[in-house]
């Protein structure tokens, strides 16, 4: 009896099964934003025994006479030169000494949509009571910038 009751709910039942498929089409109309990270700076300068201080000065900007930059930036800066102790590297932003963990800064920042002008200045020192004796030192330094842009949220 029980089976005869079972059956009949089974059979009586409605069982529908569905599938589908949506295709949704969206169109828009978006502009990448416009990254601008300039550096800029002035001329190098020699330094010997008698001149033993030199200045390089820098900046860095997210503006150029085109806009400013839409997008933030996170950079470094790595000052690349072959240490030697009669040397000695300072450098400063905006006055305000910067600090230098083996030739290189931590992570700085440039916001977006407005113009900033970062000013740097690197002093090099150079003392020839600190270096081997009688060598001069013949080298150049060069300043790298490495940057990457903000990621900003989707």
């Amino acid at each position: 009896m029980l089976s005869i009751l079972l059956i009949t709910l089974i059979l009586t039942t409605p069982i529908v099964f569905a599938k589908y498929n949506t295709l949704e089409i969206l169109k828009s109309k978006t502009e990448i934003a416009k990254p601008i990270f300039e550096v800029h700076g002035t001329e190098s300068s020699k330094i010997n025994a008698i001149n033993n201080i030199g200045y390089y000065e820098f900046t860095i900007k997210n503006f150029n006479e085109i806009g400013v930059s839409e997008i933030g930036f996170l950079y470094t800066i790595e000052i690349v030169a072959d240490i030697d102790e009669s040397i000695k590297f300072e450098l400063y932003k905006e006055e305000q000494k910067v600090e230098l963990k083996n030739l290189k800064t931590e992570t700085l920042s440039i916001a977006a949509n407005e113009r900033i002008e970062q000013k740097y200045k690197l002093k090099v020192t150079y003392d020839r009571s600190l270096g081997e004796k009688g060598k001069d030192i013949l080298q150049e330094v060069q300043i790298k910038v490495h940057s990457e842009q903000v990621k900003t949220g989707s």
